[in-house]
């Protein structure tokens, strides 16, 4: 009991750290004029460690600080972080044991990919989603797109994957997961360790 409570508060902790280094942290990093977007990154490996509802409770957490004390587009951060957080989890949280048994019993391997490969894909498909809803908002709102626009957007989305890949190692261990340990084949496969004769 007392483990499931320090578990939940250490995410709490670790999720308003990444509102914090965000808004304080964030504006004054910049690769080629474009600061990486760190709450798309901690939404992604929340996704990948703790699943769709963690996934969505963290996006409406940051959604409502942000649009709270940071607007820009009139209800965009409101929308964007909790609605981009349950669409990733659809296809980077973890399988349920009873999807991974099905898949099993099709033939396929059954097994959930390594989740530092998944973090990195959540957080590029959560800044993609991102860029294309801000350069459509640009768009609409009159402005005409160039290719400064555009190469920012992909200096953007480079930028916040490759932030991703350096803060992934340390958030997971503050999380207290331990890294992902190789599976013998054959217990994927088919569920189970054979016996050694």
């Amino acid at each position: 009991m007392r483990s499931a409570i320090m578990r939940q508060l250490r995410l709490f902790l670790v999720v308003l750290l990444g509102y914090l280094c965000q808004v304080c942290i964030m504006p004054y990093v910049q690769v080629g004029g474009v600061s990486p977007n760190l709450l798309c990154c901690m939404i992604a490996i929340v996704t990948v460690g703790y699943g769709r509802l963690r996934a969505l409770w963290v996006g409406c957490f940051y959604g409502i600080v942000m649009e709270t004390l940071l607007p820009t587009v009139t209800l965009l951060n409101l929308m964007y972080y909790p609605i981009s957080a349950l669409f990733c989890s659809v296809f980077f949280a973890d399988k349920s044991a009873s999807r991974l048994q099905y898949e099993r019993s099709m033939g396929k391997a059954g097994r959930n990919r390594s989740p530092y490969i998944r973090i990195l894909g959540c957080t590029m498909v959560n800044i993609l989603i991102f860029e294309i809803v801000n350069v459509a908002y640009m768009y609409l709102g009159g402005t005409a797109l160039t290719m400064t626009q555009v190469g920012k957007s992909l200096t953007d989305i480079l930028a916040t994957t490759a932030l991703a890949g350096l803060i992934m190692y340390p958030v997971r261990k503050l999380l207290g997961f331990k890294p992902p340990r190789e599976e013998d084949p054959e217990k994927q496969r088919f569920g189970y360790q054979p016996r050694r004769v």
